[in-house]
């Protein structure tokens, strides 16, 4: 008869990976790289912070019912946007507004990180803690989401501090506190329907935790007291109409099951989005699984809490017709949470072979990235400054000599850090995040310019203002506009300071999205004033036509 198995294994670990002042000083950088410096980025950067920037210079209905320049967006919440607008009001007078407001991202990843510690700890002692956080931010997905402005890193926190709670052996104030706060978090972020998941999981750790009355009670408590916190929001949104219309239309549109494309499309992004953690996780559940018809003991507890918010996650995956990214963050932090005491057992030649390949493919792009600076900045290699220039038409690059140091520093210290790394099984995921941190921090140095030229519309912004000066003749010298997406109106509504329409306004002006194969407008009373586009965009098109009667 085979024993029961340890519900921790942290007495089998060894030492802590990273000395505290570099893990959270790692931690530090990777949270604040990317945030100023650059123009909100289309899509979901503007988007987000076009409602925050509403939020900040609107009235009370804008801090209520998430909008951008008086357009619903009825899928999110208002809790992200609400830090965002007051990080604007607080250091929008040091910062740009655009960059004020990331700082609320900032904040709300570290949250996050701070649950994914604590949750792993309470698991399984210490090390785990940490070498949770190392898995969660050494997956590629987490890195571009992390670092935007959007109600996603709100729900992360949210969901983390969830996973937090529901951890806690014995602390029943504590856990009853930290999901109803968690909950929270993730209603008012993403709204009831994106908060699923996190419900799930919780009435299912009720049902199979094996956990005991007192803590079923808190995990109760706790649920009921996080839907009590949202509760004057939703309520209020009652006297909203327009939001309760806009939100059941939007619902008619997400809420069905997923289909063929659907699926295929989550197939193939998880291979990317969940890297490296999914293959170390298959090996980990194959490695503790019980033999089978053989063992009949319950599954440990360090793997049950993920496993059912992975299984719980998954699951919702199937009313989610809408193929999206957005939508595999939750996987994130479950699957932290289930490798990491895993991270310890590994054999040399499995570590070995995750660290080989995390070395050699976080070596060559950092050298790729180099090599494309230096088309950027001296045009040599020709043909890459060649499809640099036709990607980006008009881009002028100028060398930044600190930006250029701060690159150069951080590659000679990936260069000495997989040199002198000792060789542990740990090696692999913290070379896996000086990778990520690394790469990251290269494009935020030595080509961020180049992105930022391409993914924002201030240029166009720009134009739309000269072209629609201050002569509006007899009607409002308003915006009305026809297709136009939101990550477009908020660019051009910061950048360019359009007025647009709200409800039925008579105004001076029509501004119309589409294509460069769109032919203008032909309807009387219209007459086209100015075109324009991205200048690396071949398929979007913007046109301008003024009222004539």
């Amino acid at each position: 008869m085979q024993l029961a198995r340890p519900a921790s294994l942290s007495h089998l670990r060894v030492p802590v990976p990273l000395p505290s002042p570099w893990f959270w000083g790692l931690v530090l950088l990777y949270v604040l790289l990317g945030l100023v410096g650059h123009d909100p980025w289309k899509a979901d950067d503007a988007i987000g912070f076009g409602i925050a920037w509403t939020m900040a210079g609107g009235q009370a209905l804008d801090w209520l019912v998430p909008n951008v320049a008086g357009q619903l967006v009825a899928d999110e919440g208002p809790l992200a946007f609400w830090l965002a607008a007051l990080f604007i009001k607080a250091f929008g007078s040091v910062l740009q507004a655009h960059d004020a407001a990331r700082l609320a991202t900032a904040l709300w990843i570290t949250l996050a990180i701070i649950g994914v510690h604590r949750a792993a700890r309470a698991l399984d002692g210490n090390a785990a803690g940490r070498l949770a956080v190392l898995a969660l931010l050494a997956c590629l997905g987490l890195l571009a989401r992390a670092h935007e402005i959007a109600a996603e890193p709100a729900f992360l926190a949210g969901w983390a501090l969830v996973l937090w709670g529901l951890a806690l052996p014995e602390r029943l104030l504590k856990t009853a506190a930290l999901t109803a706060g968690g909950l929270a978090i993730c209603v008012l972020s993403r709204g009831v329907t994106a908060a699923l998941p996190v419900l799930l999981t919780a009435c299912a750790w009720m049902v199979v935790g094996g956990i005991g009355r007192l803590r079923l009670g808190a995990i109760a408590t706790g649920v009921l007291a996080g839907m009590a916190l949202c509760a004057p929001w939703l309520w209020s949104l009652a006297n909203v109409p327009v939001y309760l219309d806009g939100h059941t239309a939007w619902l008619a549109a997400q809420v069905g099951l997923a289909g063929a494309d659907t699926w295929r499309y989550y197939a193939k992004t998880l291979l990317w989005f969940t890297f490296p953690a999914w293959p170390v996780a298959l090996w980990w559940i194959a490695k503790r699984r019980p033999p089978m018809f053989l063992d009949v003991q319950p599954i440990p507890l360090v793997q049950r809490l993920p496993l059912v918010a992975l299984v719980a996650v998954l699951a919702s995956l199937i009313w989610s017709p809408l193929a999206n990214d957005s939508v595999l963050l939750p996987l994130l932090p479950p699957l932290a949470l289930l490798i990491a005491p895993g991270l310890s057992f590994m054999r040399r030649g499995q570590a070995a072979l995750i660290d080989w390949f995390g070395r050699i493919s976080f070596s060559l792009g950092a050298a790729l990235i180099w090599l494309g600076y230096a088309a950027l900045a001296a045009g040599w290699p020709e043909r890459i400054a060649a499809n640099f220039a036709r990607l980006e038409p008009g881009f002028v690059a100028t060398v930044h000599w600190p930006a250029v140091a701060i690159a150069a520093a951080a590659t000679l210290a990936w260069v000495l850090a997989i040199a002198r790394s000792e060789r542990t099984p740990l090696r692999g995921i913290v070379h896996w995040c000086y990778g990520t941190t690394l790469s990251w921090l290269l494009l935020m140095t030595l080509w961020l310019p180049w992105i930022d030229y391409g993914r924002s519309y201030r240029p166009v912004a720009i134009g739309l203002k000269a072209a629609i000066g201050s002569g509006a003749g007899n009607l409002r010298n308003c915006v009305a506009t026809r297709t136009l997406g939101l990550a477009e109106r908020a660019s051009f509504a910061y950048f360019g300071g359009l007025e647009f329409a709200r409800g039925r306004d008579n105004c001076a002006w029509l501004l119309v999205q589409g294509s460069r194969g769109d032919a203008p407008r032909a309807e009387p009373g219209l007459r086209l004033i100015w075109e324009g586009n991205r200048p690396g965009d071949r398929n979007e098109r913007f046109r301008l036509y003024r009222r004539t009667k």
